[in-house]
């Protein structure tokens, strides 16, 4: 219960404000005795632990305000203290060779903004000595105050999130905080962001807001492309500490499909960690991790200029509506004019532009995610699948779109759709009450007659529903009855086309590539689908790691359980390991179709088969 508490915090708030709620222990939202185990599970989230000092300086157990018998407060004077210990500053000269921007800290005001860690935010106040600011009143936080702040990330040995840093962070102000954070990320940056330093990539994570993540995102893949994958991994990690409802889903999109394996992998590994912390499987996590973006029930969001109003919708086809009070539909959210309050005006401008970036990223993720449950047969029960497709905004308008089943004994016994206003019909356009038992699934076209498919697209087409992923129109592939005894799939056997041609497109569907045999020269593509529960093996003539740009000829594909694939797959040599690879017709229908839809996009640009490919090989 104490750790689900802290996940519910998770999804509401993103990882590193979730922290700073529990650690603050904020009964408004888990009970007190609750929170420092919550915290503890959510704060291992990206794979960190929080060892050593200056960041071990305060006991685990220790809270902020302690009082009675409990350990003693560590001060932000002491703190200050004791990460410049040893003359620690001098690391960071690099930083200060020209000024950086000042910092204040909060007024009395400015404290209440976030209400979860207020009190903790007191006790900082209370402890910072004479810099902190009276009521009312905005002083300058000293340099030595801010590079106690970055010290503190320097000097982690596995860095991370780092709670007691919050004894100093969470008395200034937020804004100008993630300003100073990021002018230290640039300063990285332009002195080579070098990997001893990647400690930066971190605290400007954690401090920088959400302004920093589309910077991360453009960042990671510049670094990948230019052979430097470990502080492009480094930087994935850190980007999962981000409290952006974005940071997180970007995150999971990458573990899913991204060029570059270790990239991919890092985040496979910040999600995988993140989900077994929690006692969750990546995809329930990934559930739990789909933000709102602020719209209610309704599925609309308000932007209050001070005289006048505007409403925000999710649109059916997923997009963004915007009406005026009187009901008028506008393309966007207009300019500041001179009559609105200017502050709040602003301030919803800049909120309406970052709504934008998140809806963008937060679609393109989920569209992803929700193919990848059809194409390897994902079930929800009812209980997960309501608080997911009903209770989300977001997943509302995806769920609408989309045909679902009831599954019982991984059998489909009935189609569905889910309505806007939140009942169920059949394909008859009867209505339907879901049931508490069995599963729920998104129905794949190869488990439905035709005659079934061309009534639930006219369903659509009456309602003028556009489907948010391929379904209905999704291509079928079968095994011919010949295949269905046969260990290996040939039909794609001969096949020549262009080696980048292949690699692009099969990375780009989720396969990895082969490990490099000698000469640098690897084999075979591979993809292992734990959730399905198998995976598969694809070998070709070969290509080199270096020029992958010459013609390749496709052999065979080989099939195998997912607990099987790692040992089995990517290192062989022109040849499958015959000792766990399975029957074809052994493979579930729905993963081979998706498979072989897969391999028939990959290889569609071939126009010439070689037909002695056997021999050859």
């Amino acid at each position: 219960d104490h750790i689900r508490a802290g996940l519910d915090l998770v999804g509401d708030y993103g990882i590193g404000a979730a922290v700073q709620l529990l650690s603050a222990g904020d009964a408004d939202h888990v009970c007190a005795r609750a929170a420092h185990t919550a915290a503890d599970g959510v704060q291992k989230v990206g794979g960190v632990h929080h060892v050593g000092l200056p960041c071990g300086v305060v006991d685990r157990g220790e809270t902020f305000g302690a009082a009675g018998g409990e350990q003693p407060v560590l001060t932000a004077d002491a703190y200050v203290k004791e990460c410049h210990k040893g003359g620690k500053k001098r690391g960071l000269a690099w930083i200060y060779e020209t000024p950086m921007p000042e910092v204040h800290f909060k007024t009395g005001e400015d404290s209440a903004e976030n209400a979860g860690a207020q009190a903790v935010s007191e006790v900082a106040a209370e402890n910072a000595g004479d810099e902190v600011a009276a009521a009312g009143e905005a002083r300058v936080a000293s340099e030595e105050y801010l590079q106690a702040i970055l010290l503190a990330y320097a000097s982690m040995p596995i860095p991370g999130i780092c709670k007691e840093v919050r004894i100093l962070s969470d008395s200034l102000n937020k804004s100008e905080l993630a300003a100073y954070v990021c002018e230290v990320y640039n300063r990285f940056m332009a002195s080579g962001a070098e990997a001893k330093k990647k400690w930066v990539l971190y605290a400007t994570s954690i401090h920088g807001g959400a302004k920093i993540v589309p910077i991360f995102q453009h960042q990671i893949a510049e670094w990948a492309e230019n052979a430097r994958g470990a502080i492009a991994a480094e930087a994935v990690k850190a980007l999962a500490l981000n409290d952006s409802p974005t940071a997180l889903l970007i995150v999971d999109g990458m573990a899913r499909k991204y060029k570059f394996k270790q990239v991919r992998k890092a985040a496979q590994d910040a999600m995988a960690f993140a989900a077994a912390q929690l006692g969750l499987s990546v995809e329930e996590l990934a559930d739990r991790i789909v933000p709102d973006l602020g719209f209610d029930e309704r599925l609309e969001r308000h932007f209050d200029y001070g005289t006048r109003s505007f409403t925000v919708r999710i649109s059916p086809s997923l997009d963004i509506e915007v009406k005026d009070e009187s009901g008028k539909k506008l393309k966007s959210l207009p300019a500041v004019g001179k009559s609105d309050d200017e502050a709040k005006a602003t301030a919803a401008l800049e909120e309406f532009k970052e709504l934008k970036k998140q809806m963008k990223t937060t679609v393109k993720t989920q569209a992803l995610r929700l193919e990848l449950a059809m194409s390897l047969d994902r079930k929800w029960t009812a209980e997960n699948w309501k608080k997911l497709f009903v209770k989300n905004p977001l997943m509302h308008q995806f769920a609408i779109s989309l045909i679902w089943g009831t599954y019982k004994d991984g059998k489909l016994e009935q189609t569905f759709r889910y309505l806007e206003d939140g009942t169920f019909n059949t394909v008859e356009e009867e209505e339907y009450e879901l049931s508490e038992d069995g599963l729920i699934g998104l129905v794949h076209p190869i488990e439905l007659e035709k005659e079934t498919i061309d009534a639930w697209k006219e369903q659509l087409s009456d309602y003028e529903i556009t489907q948010a992923v391929e379904q209905l129109d999704r291509p079928v592939f079968k095994l011919a009855e010949e295949e269905k005894g046969q260990m290996t799939l040939d039909r794609f056997g001969g096949k020549l086309l262009n080696g980048l041609s292949l690699a692009g497109k099969l990375v780009g569907l989720g396969w990895n590539k082969g490990t490099p045999q000698d000469a640098g020269v690897y084999y075979s593509y591979w993809r292992k689908d734990v959730e399905a529960g198998y995976g598969a093996e694809l070998l070709f003539s070969g290509a080199y790691v270096a020029d992958e740009n010459d013609e390749v000829t496709v052999y065979d594909a080989a099939f195998y359980k997912a607990e099987d694939v790692d040992k089995n797959c990517g290192y062989t040599f022109l040849k499958h390991k015959n000792d766990k690879m399975l029957k074809l017709g052994d493979v579930p229908v729905r993963y081979m179709s998706e498979i072989l839809y897969q391999l028939t996009k990959a290889t569609a640009s071939s126009t010439e088969t070689d037909e002695k490919w056997r021999d050859e090989r």
